[in-house]
Parts: structure tokens; sequence; C-alpha cells
């Protein structure tokens, strides 16, 4: 976390928010490891008498939710896990611990999400889709660049942009996952872009993706068995990127303190889809644009049925399709009986997107996009 950036976002407590405190602006606190303007580890304090919160900075990574026991119950052991073992000992451990631990499951996940954003610069034989992300996102740039509002363009490229910039201001990638939102958003002209994202797993990855310039990663062939990517990536500003671990439905930030936003595949992932949707909204300037994507790949595991935009009753007013009701709940004259403070610009259904989860598996998605606009 570069202190520039801090001074910039003036994050707030969300365990203030949530309690009705009102906006308590975080503050540096100790700071236990650093690298110049790079706090490595140390804390950030709320200055409320009642709260008093303090919210770790570890790898880099500033852990702002509202409730950190919670949040340390999920996050700890992804937390606290080496990432200086080589792979030979890594591949024991990993033999050891066998395909039903949380370190084979975690291992796995890294591997679907690096791949999946960063594959496009790995030369790895057999393998298809990858950077299937990348090519999601640029799908929808030119979804959002489309519309009446485009995106924002900027007024000046970073020295490292491989065309005329696209974007301009601060933009927020929810979800951020291992973080090829932010590195290509900042490549696109974009001042600062910050990630979000709870699982520190992929924090980490995405993180040293920014500071050293390479993807590291896992990758599962089959089975048990992985190899170890570590590629350099084309050349990208680290200060223009941000990593945070925040809950998505409960951000640290001010209102209007964007300029647009990322929610790809997201929406399906989180326990209360309508909640994501209202705080991208509340962070975002009026009129900004916010980028969405989702399969609706619904999951109990993840957000309950009746948290579910569509899919859960073929009887209701959309019939049970997930687009119709997103539309719904995105209309103009809100005819779902909610102001989300979102409308739809623009969309495209059916779009492709392929997940490879080993050497000769991969799961084939069609995506709903669309180009939202914060109203005002």
């Amino acid at each position: 976390m570069l202190t520039s950036h801090l001074a910039q976002l003036r994050p707030l407590c969300p365990t203030c928010r949530l309690a009705g405190r009102g906006a308590q602006a975080l503050t540096l606190g100790h700071v236990a490891q650093a690298q110049g303007e790079e706090v490595i580890e140390g804390v950030l304090l709320c200055p409320h008498p009642a709260c008093q919160r303090e919210h770790p900075v570890l790898d880099g990574i500033p852990v702002v939710v509202s409730d950190i026991a919670g949040w340390a119950a999920h996050q700890l052991e992804g937390t606290l896990r080496r990432d200086d073992l080589s792979p030979f000992a890594e591949s024991l451990l990993g033999d050891a611990a066998g395909p039903g631990s949380g370190f084979h499951a975690e291992r796995t996940n890294l591997g679907i999400y690096g791949w999946g954003h960063w594959g496009d610069w790995v030369a790895a034989a057999g393998r298809a889709h990858g950077g299937a992300y990348a090519r999601l996102l640029e799908d929808a740039l030119a979804l959002a660049e489309a519309t009446p509002g485009g995106l924002g363009r900027g007024s000046e490229a970073p020295a490292t942009a491989p065309h005329p910039p696209r974007l301009g201001g601060t933009w927020l990638d929810l979800g951020c996952s291992v973080g090829r939102g932010p590195w290509a958003l900042a490549r696109e002209g974009a001042s600062l872009v910050v990630g979000v994202d709870l699982n520190m797993s992929m924090l980490r990855v995405a993180e040293h993706a920014r500071r050293a310039g390479r993807a590291r990663f896992p990758l599962r062939r089959s089975g048990i068995v992985f190899d170890r990517v570590d590629q350099p990536l084309p050349a990208a500003d680290p200060a223009r990127t941000s990593h945070w671990c925040c809950d998505v439905g409960l951000l640290p930030f001010a209102e209007a303190s964007f300029d647009g936003a990322l929610l790809l595949n997201l929406v399906d992932c989180v326990p209360q889809p309508l909640a994501l949707l209202a705080e991208a909204a509340r962070v975002l300037r009026p009129g900004a644009a916010a980028l969405f994507a989702s399969p609706y790949d619904w999951s109990p595991s993840a957000t309950a049925p009746g948290q579910w935009i569509g899919g859960h009753s073929q009887r209701s007013a959309s019939r049970g399709d997930p687009p119709t009701e997103l539309r719904r709940l995105l209309s103009p004259d809100c005819a779902a009986g909610i102001d989300l403070g979102l409308v739809i610009d623009r969309e495209r259904d059916d779009v492709p997107w392929h997940v490879q989860t080993g050497e000769r598996s991969t799961m084939a998605y069609r995506v709903h996009l669309a180009a939202l606009r914060r109203k005002g």
C-alpha cells in the first residue's frame, strides 16, 4: 500500500459505518515494515472512541473489514501460507495433504484464476483459453465505449500505455481476484485502480504482479500434479494500482469516490447481490460507468436462493430469468420497486467465456454483459 494512495482514498472504518457512527477516516498507525513509500506491514486505525479498531496491512494489502474475527476465521490459513517454498517442496506438501485438503483447493483455485487472468502471457503446451478474463474485460470496455456516456477518456496516457488512453480518473475493480483488471485498466489510462477482494491468497498474487511485475501462481495439470508459473509481465506503473481486502457489500470508501467500476463475474459469488449493486452505485460519481458481467451460475454455498437475481422462481415477474430480472431491477422507472442507483445503458447476452480447470478440462459459460451507468 502506497501512503499516497491512503491520502487520496481516505478510507473509512466499515465497523463504524455499520454501527451508524458516520464516516470515520482511518489513519496510518504503527508501520512494522516499509520499502520507501510502500507500507508492507502495519495498521490502519479508527479514531472513534467507541471503536478504535485496528485494520492490519499485510504483505502490502490493507485488510479493512467490519468483522476482523470473522474474516480471520475464513482467511487466516491462506494469509499465513508461506510463499517462499520451492516448487519441489510445494509438490511434496501437496502430495502429503492430498486432494481433499484446503491446500489443494487453494492451489487449484489460484491456478484457475491465474490462468484466466494471466494465461495469455504464459506458454503452456496443451492449454487453451489463457487470459479469458482479459478478453471478457475487453468486450466490456468496448460495450461501454459504444454508449453515449462512453468511458470517460483520460487526457494523458501512462508511459506504458499500448495505445492512446481509453480511461481517466480513479477506477474500482470489485472482486479483482489475482489482479488482471487493475493492471489492465491502469495501462488503459486510469490514474489509479483499486482492486478489492476478500481472498488474501488471490490478493497476494495480484500484489506480487503489481510490485514485482511477475505473474506467479500454481497451475494444475490433473489430480494433485501442479506446475509453478512465474512469468514476467509487460511494464506497468505500480503507482497506478492498489489492492485492498474488503467486503464488496460494505466498502470502506466515501460516496462518489470513483470514476468507474468493474463488476465482472461477481454478482453470483456474494451473499447479497443487491447490496453489491447498491454499494457500487454509492461509491461511483454520477454518470460513471460500471461494467457488469455474469454467467449467473448460482450456488447456495455462496448466495442463499432467495437472494438470487432471477433463477429461483419461474412464477416471478421475470419468470426466473436472471437477465430479465436485472433489467427490471436497473430500469430507469424502477420497475422492480427498488432503486439501486444504476441503470443499463447497453448489453450483450451469450458472450462466450471459458474457465480451464486443468490441462484437459474446461468449463464453458455464456455470460450476460452490460454497461451500467450511475444515475444522476
